[in-house]
C-alpha cells in the first residue's frame, strides 16, 4: 500500500523537486566531507615528515644537555641541527653557503633526497645544492673549504623534508655533519647561528615533554609543531579551503529554502485528497503510516541519489586538485556520511515536520468548505525556532567562521530589504496609471496577494545573491593573484649587497639588459623598548629575532597607508599596521632598537598595510633618508629574467659574495594552486546553480495552480492567449527586476564581510552586480513565465480545468 501511494505520488513536481534538493545537499556535503577529512588525515601523517620530526624548539645558542636527556629518558627521539652562513672556497673561488649541520639521527622523517639516492651527511663530506655546485664548477669527488677545514664532496642535496623559505637569510645549500662544525672554525662567539632541536614520539610523551620545557623557554626560544603557512602558497590554500566551504553553505542553504518551498506546496495540494480520504473512512493510524512511509522512501532515495552524486563529485574534484594534494591520501572514514545523511534527515526535520503535520490535521469538512485549514505550530512561534535550530547547527558543521556569519548577515539583510524595497514596490504600483493590459493585469494579480508576491521576492532574490556571492568570488580567487603578481612581476632577489657593490651590480645588470626593481638598504637590528619600557619577556615573535630596517623617500606602492602620513620625517619612522596591532602601538609612540654600533629610537608616524603574500620585498619598518647611516647596511632588489641561466652564473662569479634567490618556482606553484583550485570550484558553482535553479522552480510551482485558475477565468471572459501569455511574462519580468536588485544589495552587503573578513581583499562596490542581476533576473523569470504560459494556455489544460 505504501509502495503503491508513493509511486502514484512519485509524479507530482513539487514531490520531484524536494527528493532533488535533498540529493543535492547529500552530495555536497558528502563530497567536501570525504576531500576534507582525507586531507586532514593525510596531512596530520605527513606533518612529520614536512617537520622531520613531531615537534620542534628553536633557539639561537645552544639548550641546556639537562633538557636533552629529559627527553631522551621520556622515550622521545631526539635530533640537533645547527644553521649558519660562511664563506666555502673551491681553490681560489670563494662563494657564501648557507650551511646545515645534521647528526646521524637526521631526517628523523621524511626522506632526504639526493643525487647519488641514499646519501647522508657522513663526517668528512658534505652535500651541496646544484646551484653551489654548478657556480664553483665542482664535481661529486672534488674537495670544498670550509673554514678551516677541507671536506669531500659526496654528492648533490636536491630536496630537504624541512626545507624552508626565508628571503633575507638564503644561500645556496651546504650540509654537512654536525661533528665537523668544530673544525671549520666558522661558529665563534657572536656568530649568527640557529639551534633546531626535533623530537620524536607518541602525543602522550611530547605533552608530557612539552609541559616540562615550555614554562623554561627564554624569549628567543620557541617550541612549535607543524607550523601554518603565512606566504602566499599558504594564503592561498587557505582562502581557497574557504571557498570550497562557502560553496558547501550556499548549496545547504538553498538546499533547506528549496525543500521548504517545495514541501510547504506538496501538502497543501494534497488537503484535499487527506480529506476526502477520511470522510471515506481513513483512520488518522493509516494515513500516519501512508505518510511516514512515503517520506522515508523520498528520504532512502535521496540518500541512494545523492551519495552516488556525492561520490562522482569528489572523484572529479580529487582529480581536478590532484596536482596541489599530498601524493597519497587514506581512504575517508565514515564521519562524512554521517554528516551527509545527519544533515539530510535535519533539513528534511526541520522543514517537513509542520507541513506534514498539518496534512495529516486536515479536516474532512474540507470537502465542502476550503477554507477549512488546521491550526497546528503557529509560524510566530516556529518560524524563531527552527531559524535558531538551522543557524546552531550550520554554526556546528562550519565550526563558526565569520564565513558563516557574513552569508547569514547578508541573508539577514536581504529578507530585510524583500520586506522594506517589495512593500514600497507593491506601493508605488497600486500608484501608477498603467495604459498596457498586460502589464496592468500583471500589477493587479502581484497587488491583491502582496505576501505571495513578497515570500516569491525572497525565493528569487536568495537565490540570485548566493549565486552572485559563489560567482564574484571565485573571480577574485585569480584576479586578485594576478593583480599582485602581474607577469612582469620579478622572479629573482639579489640578497646581502655591500654598499660598495651596489654602483658595480647596476652597471653589470644594464649591461645585460636587466631592469632592476628599487635598491632597498637593509639594517638588521631588534626592538627592545616600547615608549621607554623594555620588551624583554614578550613572546610575540618580532621582539625576539633581528629586523630588517630600511629607508625609502618614495611609499612602496603595495604599501597603502592607513594612518598618519608620508614620508616620515627624522626621527619618525613608519610601521606595519599588522605589528602596530599585535604589540598595541599607536600613532606617535616611540620605539626604540638596538643596533651593532649604537641604540636608536623614532616615533610611529605613519601606519602601512603591508602585503606579505605578493612575494615583493616588504618591511616592519621604513626609516627616511640618512636615518640609518651610523649602521652596518647591505642592499637588496629584485629583478624579472627568463632563461639566460649564463648570465645568472656569471653574475655569481663577478659578485660571489652576493646571495640569488629564485621565486620563479613559488610563484608558479602558487599560481597552479589557484588555477586547480578554480576549476575545482566550477563544481560547485553547478552544485550550487543545481539547488538555485530548484529552488526557482520550487517557488514558482507555488502559484501555479491559482495562476491556472485565473487565467481559465480570464480565456471565460474572452481574454486571448497571447494577453494572458504577455501577462505572464510581465508578472514573472517585474518579480525578476525588483528581485535582482534587492539581490544586488544584498550580495554586496555579504561581500564586503567576505571580502575584508574572510579572504582578506580589499572590498570596492562591484558595479556589474547593480546591472546584471537586475537585468538576468528579469530575463529568466520572463522566460520562464512564457514558458509557463505555453504550458497552462494549452486548450486542454484550460478545458480540464474548466469542467473540474
Amino acid at each position: 500500500m505504501i509502495a503503491r501511494w508513493f509511486w502514484r505520488e512519485w509524479r507530482s513536481p513539487s514531490l520531484l523537486i524536494v527528493w532533488l534538493a535533498l540529493s543535492l545537499a547529500v552530495a555536497c556535503v558528502l563530497a567536501l566531507g570525504n576531500i576534507s577529512d582525507r586531507m586532514e588525515q593525510g596531512l596530520n601523517q605527513q606533518s612529520r615528515d614536512f617537520m622531520a620530526g613531531d615537534r620542534a624548539l628553536r633557539s639561537a645558542r645552544e639548550v641546556p644537555q639537562e633538557w636533552l636527556e629529559r627527553a631522551q629518558k621520556e622515550g622521545l627521539k631526539v635530533g640537533k641541527q645547527l644553521t649558519f652562513a660562511t664563506m666555502t672556497f673551491a681553490k681560489d673561488t670563494p662563494q657564501l653557503a648557507s650551511v646545515k649541520a645534521v647528526d646521524d639521527v637526521y631526517p628523523m622523517y621524511g626522506e632526504l633526497d639526493t643525487n647519488p639516492p641514499g646519501l647522508k651527511p657522513e663526517p668528512g663530506s658534505v652535500l651541496l645544492a646544484p646551484r653551489l655546485m654548478a657556480l664553483l664548477n665542482l664535481k661529486v669527488g672534488d674537495s670544498l673549504e670550509v673554514g678551516d677545514t677541507t671536506l669531500l664532496i659526496a654528492g648533490e642535496v636536491i630536496q630537504e623534508p624541512d626545507s624552508g623559505f626565508n628571503p633575507f637569510q638564503m644561500a645556496p645549500r651546504l650540509m654537512m655533519n654536525l661533528a665537523d662544525v668544530e673544525k671549520t672554525g666558522a661558529v665563534q662567539p657572536g656568530s649568527r647561528i640557529t639551534w633546531r632541536y626535533k623530537f620524536g614520539g607518541t602525543p602522550q610523551q611530547l605533552d608530557k615533554f612539552e609541559k616540562f620545557v615550555v614554562p623554561l623557554l627564554k624569549p628567543e626560544q620557541r617550541w612549535y609543531g607543524m607550523e601554518q603557512d603565512d606566504g602566499a602558497l599558504g594564503k592561498s590554500l587557505e582562502r581557497s579551503q574557504q571557498f570550497l566551504l562557502l560553496s558547501a553553505l550556499l548549496t545547504l542553504l538553498l538546499a533547506v529554502a528549496a525543500v521548504a518551498v517545495a514541501m510547504n506546496h506538496y501538502c497543501r495540494s494534497r488537503y484535499d485528497l487527506v480529506a476526502i480520504l477520511k470522510t471515506l473512512g481513513a483512520g488518522r493510524a493509516a494515513l500516519r503510516k501512508l505518510i511516514i512511509g512515503q517520506w522515508l522512501m523520498v528520504l532512502a532515495l535521496a540518500a541512494i541519489a545523492g551519495g552516488a552524486a556525492g561520490l562522482v563529485f569528489e572523484a572529479v574534484l580529487m582529480r581536478l586538485l590532484k596536482p596541489v594534494l599530498p601524493a597519497a591520501l587514506p581512504p575517508a572514514s565514515l564521519w562524512p556520511w554521517v554528516w551527509a545523511i545527519g544533515s539530510m534527515v535535519v533539513i528534511s526535520l526541520l522543514v517537513g515536520l509542520r507541513p506534514y503535520r498539518l496534512l495529516l490535521a486536515t479536516q474532512p469538512l474540507r470537502v465542502l468548505r476550503r477554507d477549512a485549514v488546521a491550526n497546528v505550530w503557529p509560524l510566530k512561534i516556529y518560524l524563531p525556532i527552527i531559524t535558531l535550530v538551522v543557524v546552531a547547527l550550520l554554526a556546528l558543521l562550519m565550526g563558526g567562521s565569520t564565513l558563516l556569519w557574513a552569508v547569514l548577515a547578508g541573508t539577514v539583510v536581504l529578507a530585510a530589504l524583500c520586506g522594506i524595497v517589495g512593500w514600497g514596490v507593491l506601493r508605488l504600483l497600486k500608484k501608477l496609471t498603467l495604459k498596457n493590459l498586460a502589464l496592468r493585469l500583471a500589477v493587479n494579480r502581484l497587488l491583491r496577494q502582496p505576501w505571495a508576491t513578497l515570500s516569491q521576492l525572497a525565493a528569487f532574490s536568495l537565490s540570485f545573491m548566493l549565486l552572485a556571492l559563489l560567482l564574484v568570488l571565485r573571480g577574485d580567487l585569480l584576479d586578485r593573484w594576478q593583480q599582485q603578481l602581474p607577469p612582469e612581476s620579478p622572479n629573482y632577489f639579489l640578497l646581502n649587497i655591500a654598499t660598495e657593490q651596489v654602483q658595480p651590480v647596476k652597471e653589470f645588470l644594464a649591461e645585460h639588459q636587466i631592469i632592476p626593481e628599487s635598491f632597498y638598504p637593509i639594517v638588521r637590528v631588534r626592538m627592545t623598548a616600547i615608549n621607554g619600557k623594555s620588551t624583554e619577556g614578550n613572546p610575540d615573535e618580532a621582539l625576539n629575532r633581528e629586523l630588517n630596517l630600511t629607508w625609502q623617500s618614495q611609499k612602496p606602492t603595495h604599501n597603502p597607508i592607513l594612518a598618519g602620513s608620508w614620508p616620515p620625517k627624522a626621527g619618525e619612522v613608519s610601521m606595519d599596521e599588522g605589528v602596530a596591532k599585535r604589540l598595541k602601538i599607536k600613532l606617535g609612540d616611540t620605539v626604540t632598537f638596538m643596533g651593532d654600533t649604537q641604540d636608536f629610537s623614532a616615533k610611529v608616524s605613519s601606519l602601512r598595510k603591508v602585503d606579505w603574500e605578493s612575494l615583493r620585498p616588504n618591511f616592519y619598518f621604513i626609516f627616511p633618508p640618512g636615518a640609518l647611516d651610523n649602521q652596518p647596511q647591505s642592499w637588496l632588489t629584485s629583478f624579472r629574467l627568463e632563461g639566460k641561466n649564463g648570465v645568472l652564473t656569471q653574475l655569481n662569479r663577478e659578485f660571489p659574495t652576493l646571495s640569488l634567490l629564485d621565486i620563479g618556482a613559488i610563484l608558479r606553484q602558487v599560481g597552479q594552486v589557484l588555477e586547480q583550485v578554480s576549476r575545482a570550484l566550477e563544481v560547485m558553482v553547478v552544485l550550487v546553480t543545481a539547488c538555485g535553479v530548484l529552488l526557482l522552480l520550487a517557488q514558482v510551482q507555488v502559484g501555479m495552480r491559482q495562476r491556472h485558475q485565473e487565467l481559465v477565468v480570464y480565456r471565460t471572459l474572452g481574454a486571448g492567449k497571447r494577453l494572458l501569455r504577455t501577462t505572464l511574462w510581465c508578472e514573472f519580468a517585474v518579480l525578476g527586476l525588483v528581485s535582482g536588485l534587492v539581490a544586488a544589495i544584498g550580495a554586496e552587503t555579504a561581500l564586503g564581510l567576505l571580502q575584508t573578513r574572510v579572504f582578506d581583499f580589499p572590498w570596492e562596490p562591484d558595479w556589474r552586480l547593480w546591472v546584471i542581476l537586475p537585468l538576468t533576473g528579469a530575463l529568466l523569470l520572463s522566460v520562464c513565465g512564457g514558458w509557463l504560459g505555453v504550458r497552462l494556455l494549452k486548450g486542454k489544460a484550460l478545458f480540464r480545468q474548466f469542467v473540474a
